[in-house]
């Protein structure tokens, strides 16, 4: 199977005008190509394929006027082009946008697809020889390819694809469901126990420090040498943000994972929820970035991740006797079901809520994915761009035993 260990890398200033000239080169070549492969499909109704492309490119290079595209490696050009393919193929299959054009203000990137190893403690990359590297586990497998990108904040990262080994693991564990909110940002049942887990709110936490950077940005003249200095320092707040977020639900993910076979979750809706007036919250909280997290964790060691369908009214649920009740709204976090009185915490009943019904998916289910997401006979891995039919009548759900 492959992996990817990310690495921060330490260029010296020679290494970081190769990356530069690099970074240009490569973005050059994409945003020439979709101009041209756009025109050419205005004027003649077809596109043109990467075999086209890296033909082309040859009698480019031999052109006066493009001569400075052969100071770069010639493999990492024509990676940007099967990229340029692939971000087609998925606008085709709807999996994507339209490609954009690049911009040199972002985040820059470039894939060396071979000739890479690791030696005296570095990285060694095409045409420009051994790169300070802090590694952080070693490396067995061959190396497929590396991708080198450097932040808004000139800071350079790789991303190291390797081979190695398929993890033969018989994970054993509890079956545990996870509810998301902002109050609480995890609620968690085992069948036995509830456990709640406060948000950190890190956009929050440094708003005070981000308001006072972007204020003196804006008083800095456009296009001064102090406006682009004063750029970085906003920037460095926003990856300040952006890291302490991602430690956070990376620690909170590997604690879940660790003391689980089975995690239940419920498939929200989460980019219609950012359109609403919480949207501030919803997105400083990372639920998407979570269970992401989570997905990608369980697979690597074997276990199941079971995702309930984003129609399941797993709040409105009475866990007791079944009864749901329309009249609950989002402020309200306590209530009493007028069927049985039973008292309900919000969040504490619609774990429970989640946890029979992704039993019972996983009883009924039997594709034997590690990514499950069922509602009935609709049963389809979670991502996948497959139409089905369905009928209208549906089977009566089977109640698991837990």
């Amino acid at each position: 199977m492959l992996d990817v260990l990310k690495v921060r890398i330490y260029p010296n200033k020679g290494q970081q005008q190769a990356l530069a000239k690099s970074f240009g080169c490569s973005r050059f070549v994409f945003n020439y190509y979709l101009n041209k492969t756009n025109t050419q499909y205005e004027e003649t109704g077809k596109g043109m394929s990467y075999y086209d492309m890296a033909k082309d490119l040859t009698q480019l290079k031999k052109l006066s006027d493009y001569e400075w595209l052969t100071e770069v490696t010639a493999a990492t050009l024509q990676q940007t082009l099967k990229n340029l393919e692939s971000a087609f193929k998925n606008f085709f299959s709807k999996r994507a946008r339209f490609p954009k054009f690049k911009s040199k203000h972002r985040k820059q990137s470039i894939r060396y697809p071979e000739s890479c190893s690791i030696k005296n403690g570095g990285l060694k990359l095409p045409k420009l020889g051994i790169v300070k590297a802090n590694i952080s586990k070693s490396i067995n497998g061959k190396i497929k390819s590396v991708t080198v990108s450097q932040t808004s904040t000139d800071k350079y990262f790789a991303a190291i694809l390797f081979e190695t080994d398929d993890l033969t693991t018989n994970k054993k564990g509890k079956i545990t469901s996870i509810d998301l909110g902002l109050s609480n940002l995890v609620t968690t049942f085992d069948g036995k126990d509830f456990d709640k887990v406060d948000p950190i709110k890190p956009t929050r936490k440094y708003a005070k420090r981000l308001r006072r950077r972007q204020q003196a940005l804006s008083r800095k003249k456009k296009g001064s040498l102090n406006r682009q200095k004063q750029v970085k320092r906003v920037a460095r707040v926003h990856e300040k943000i952006a890291k302490t977020r991602q430690d956070f639900l990376h620690k909170l993910s590997r604690k879940l994972v660790d003391e689980n076979q089975v995690i239940i979750a419920e498939n929200l809706c989460i980019k219609g929820l950012a359109r609403t007036k919480l949207a501030k919250s919803i997105l400083d909280a990372g639920w998407g970035m979570l269970l992401n997290f989570i997905s990608h964790k369980l697979d690597r060691e074997g276990a199941i991740f079971v995702q309930v369908d984003r129609f399941f009214p797993s709040s409105k649920l009475c866990n007791s006797c079944k009864v749901k009740n329309n009249s609950l709204n989002l402020s309200i976090r306590e209530w009493v079901c007028p069927e049985c009185k039973t008292h309900h915490d919000r969040d504490e009943n619609a774990t429970q809520n989640l946890r029979e019904e992704g039993i019972r998916i996983l009883l009924t289910n039997t594709v034997g994915h590690t990514e499950i997401q069922a509602c009935g006979e609709t049963v389809r891995l979670n991502g996948a761009c497959i139409k089905e039919q369905v009928s209208v009548k549906q089977e009566s759900p089977v109640t698991a035993q837990a």
